[in-house]
């Protein structure tokens, strides 16, 4: 009996934890159903599609959280979205953004491999992926025990200057190679802010805050504490990779399982810099920086 009523405060808590796992799944289908159909069914939507461009899908996951967290009353600092202390959660987006794609081009030059950022890697690619992120993220968590002072002490209009210089790149890149270059720059502009701040704001903004109010943050790994929002978010990150190559108004189900273990990993790298800064704002840049230089070698020729 003793131990029946040291477990009822647990269970009293199962409701208030199902309501969160439902809300986070049925706003997560929502939100993929908003971007498939306006894709699908607006002229708008096949235009942006027809011109290999991806605005809409992070449109639609800051839009949905802005308005989730307004309508609920929630704080948007709870969530993530905050701008405090941020010269230096850009310094680490700025960091964290280049190293990954320094060592990534490296093993790709040096193993001949070809990648194509627009389709799903085969599979000894993406296992060769996530084991690479996993590293990355056991580096970010060693380094992120306590501040660095080059990081630190970085002015803020340097930091600015670099990101402006990299983001640049692939622009530089089109124009001297004769490519289309505003359609290169609206491309930029999308993986940047559109992948890169919509799906961060997204995932690791709503979907991992939301969890871990429920259930909390019990874990802890070199100095990172976390909990299921963590790995909730990193596994429906995954899952709307897997289902990039979907289209079930067209009814075709080609599932990218091999996109969706890749980018697990890579929701664990980003969720763990969101619980270790208390800010999707390093993940948001360095997400988007990274996306933005991989499309520099689809322009060479």
């Amino acid at each position: 009996m003793p131990l029946l009523l040291h477990a009822l405060p647990r269970f009293g808590k199962l409701p208030e934890r199902l309501v969160a796992l439902t809300e986070v799944l049925v706003v997560f289908a929502l939100v993929h159903l908003i971007y498939r159909s306006f894709k699908h069914f607006t002229e708008l939507g096949r235009r942006e599609a027809a011109a290999g461009l991806n605005f809409s899908p992070g449109a639609a996951m800051i839009l949905m959280t802005i308005i989730l967290l307004w309508a609920c009353g929630r704080s948007f600092e709870d969530y993530g979205l905050t701008l405090k202390r941020w010269a230096y959660h850009l310094n680490i987006g700025l960091c964290w953004g280049v190293l990954p794609v320094i060592a990534a081009g490296i093993v790709v030059v040096t193993a001949h491999l070809h990648v194509d950022p627009h389709r799903g890697p085969w599979p000894t690619l993406a296992l060769l992926g996530a084991a690479g992120r996993l590293v990355f993220t056991l580096l970010l968590l060693l380094t992120l025990r306590k501040e660095r002072a080059l990081l630190r002490r970085t002015p803020p209009w340097v930091s600015l200057v670099v990101l402006i210089g990299l983001l640049s790149l692939p622009l530089v890149v089109a124009w001297h190679y004769d490519r289309p270059f505003w359609i290169v720059v609206l491309t930029v502009l999308w993986l940047f802010f559109g992948a890169g701040f919509g799906e961060e704001v997204f995932f690791r903004g709503y979907i991992q805050s939301r969890i871990n109010a429920t259930f909390g943050r019990p874990l802890r790994f070199l100095g990172v504490e976390f909990g299921l929002g963590l790995i909730v978010s990193s596994l429906m990150f995954g899952l709307i990779h897997v289902l990039n190559t979907v289209d079930y108004f067209s009814g075709r189900f080609d599932f990218s399982w091999s996109w969706g273990i890749a980018n697990f990993c890579a929701g664990l790298f980003f969720g763990c810099m969101r619980e270790k800064t208390g800010s999707i704002l390093p993940g948001a840049i360095a997400h988007g920086l990274e996306d933005v230089l991989q499309e520099i070698p689809g322009l060479l020729p």
